[in-house]
């Protein structure tokens, strides 16, 4: 099977960290300061969040090495349009659910969006990759019929990792 290219040069896109510094924000920082500006097209306080069509790739596929200088070994982040479904890879992969939505919440007791984990399966078989989806509460936007461009808009933020 011909292998899939992401279509962003990583290594040299990101913006330098100082040294000692991770890109490691907490759940709430990463909906409120990022997904929520992604999605009503504000600027990003970084750009160590990527584009990527997300389920063109198995996990094995992603560059998530080229995000070692700033993130946690193993780690990285990536917007994507949110999937309806079953999320299945171009390679026939499928990112399985486990467990519930848990509720993210802010500083000041607001739930500003959630997150879900998914485990990633090659036919039956289980893998090690694990993927968290963090999605904005909808309550926290402005998303009535006069604002339909901004509901199909709407991103989710992928964490994916592997337990290597």
């Amino acid at each position: 099977m011909e292998q899939q290219q992401l279509p962003v040069d990583i290594e040299t896109d990101i913006k330098k960290l100082p040294v000692g510094y991770r890109f490691n924000p907490p759940e709430r920082d990463l909906i409120l300061n990022y997904l929520i500006n992604k999605i009503l097209n504000r600027p990003l306080p970084s750009n160590a969040i990527k584009d990527i069509h997300f389920y063109d790739f198995d996990p094995d596929q992603l560059p998530i090495g080229k995000f070692s200088s700033y993130c946690k070994p193993n780690l990285a982040y990536f917007f994507t349009q949110v999937v309806q479904g079953r999320r299945t890879t171009k390679s026939g992969g499928h990112w399985k659910e486990s467990g519930s939505d848990e509720q993210v919440w802010s500083k000041d007791d607001k739930i500003v969006g959630f997150k879900k984990s998914f485990v990633f399966y090659t036919g039956e078989e289980k893998s090690n990759w694990i993927m968290h989806e963090y999605r904005v509460n909808p309550g926290l936007i402005l998303a009535d019929e006069s604002n339909k461009p901004l509901k199909s808009k709407v991103t989710s933020l992928k964490s994916s990792y592997s337990m290597n």
